[in-house]
C-alpha cells in the first residue's frame, strides 16, 4: 500500500574505490513512462573515478546538477566543463563520458522523458530576462581518434545495454544544428521579483521548462539566486530545484 507520509533519506554513502559516474547513479524516484515519452526521473550520483566507458541515454535528456566537485563531459560534439552553481544538459541519444575534475563528485540528475527542455515564454517581461539564450555555453570543439575496444553503454526503455566498439564513438569532427549539449551558469540568471507586495508564483524563477499536453503539468528547473538578506545583511544561498 502506498504511504502518503513525507519521506526523508540520508546522503549517499561514500562510494567504493573505482566508482565512476554511471556506477554511482542512484534513482530516487520518478513518474510517467519512458516508452511513452512522458514524465521524468530523479537520480543522485556519487563518484570517485572518471569513466573509461561511454554512455548514451535513448530514454530522455539528462540535466546534470553538480553539488560537489566539477565534471568534464566529453561528448560526441565536444567538451563541456560543469561546476557547482552550473547545470549541464545532454540531449537524448548523445553519447558522452564523465571525467572528474576533483577527487570525488556528487550531485543530481533529472532524466526528462518528455518534450526537450526549453526557455519559458517571457510574456510581459519582454525580450530579455530570466535565463537568456546568449548565456548558454555550447561544447568546445574536440574529438577522439582512438582505435581499440571501448565499452558503450546505452539506456533504452529503462534498461542498460552494453556493447564493445572497436573505436571511440566520440569521433565527430564537425557538426551543425541545435541538438547539442550545453552548460548554463546559474549566476547569469536575471531574477524577476516582487516590487510592491505578496510573493509571486515560483515560476518566475524558471530556468528551463518541458511543456506537456496537460495544462498545468510540466517539468521545470528553477533557481533561487543569491540576494541580500536585509535582516542579517548576508547573502542567501543559491538553490536549484527540479519539479513537476
Amino acid at each position: 500500500m502506498p504511504d502518503p507520509n513525507r519521506l526523508r533519506w540520508n546522503p549517499l554513502p561514500e562510494p567504493a574505490p573505482g566508482t565512476d559516474w554511471l556506477a554511482g547513479l542512484w534513482t530516487l524516484g520518478g513518474n510517467g513512462d519512458a516508452t511513452q515519452r512522458t514524465g521524468m526521473a530523479v537520480h543522485l550520483y556519487h563518484a570517485n573515478a572518471s569513466m573509461e566507458r561511454v554512455f548514451g541515454d535513448a530514454d530522455g535528456e539528462l540535466l546534470i546538477v553538480p553539488e560537489r566537485g566539477g565534471l568534464l563531459l566529453r561528448t560526441e560534439l565536444g567538451l563541456l566543463a560543469v561546476h557547482p552553481g552550473e547545470v549541464a544538459l545532454v540531449p537524448r541519444g548523445v553519447r558522452f563520458r564523465v571525467e572528474l575534475l576533483e577527487e570525488t563528485a556528487r550531485g543530481y540528475v533529472c532524466e526528462n522523458y518528455g518534450a526537450p527542455f526549453q526557455l519559458p515564454d517571457l510574456g510581459p517581461i519582454g525580450a530579455n530576462g530570466l535565463a537568456n539564450a546568449r548565456d548558454f555555453r555550447a561544447p568546445v570543439a574536440a574529438y577522439e581518434d582512438v582505435e581499440g575496444p571501448v565499452e558503450v553503454v546505452n539506456k533504452y526503455c529503462g534498461n542498460l545495454w552494453s556493447a564493445t566498439y572497436g573505436h571511440s564513438p566520440l569521433d565527430v569532427v564537425a557538426w551543425h544544428g541545435n541538438h547539442t549539449p550545453y552548460v548554463y551558469d546559474l549566476r547569469r540568471f536575471n531574477v524577476i521579483g516582487t516590487i510592491s507586495y505578496d510573493h509571486p508564483d515560483p515560476s518566475i524563477f524558471t530556468v528551463l521548462t518541458s511543456p506537456s499536453d496537460t495544462p498545468g503539468s510540466r517539468a521545470s528547473t528553477s533557481s533561487s539566486s543569491p540576494r541580500a538578506g536585509w535582516s542579517a545583511r548576508t547573502p542567501s544561498a543559491r538553490r536549484t530545484s527540479t519539479g513537476t
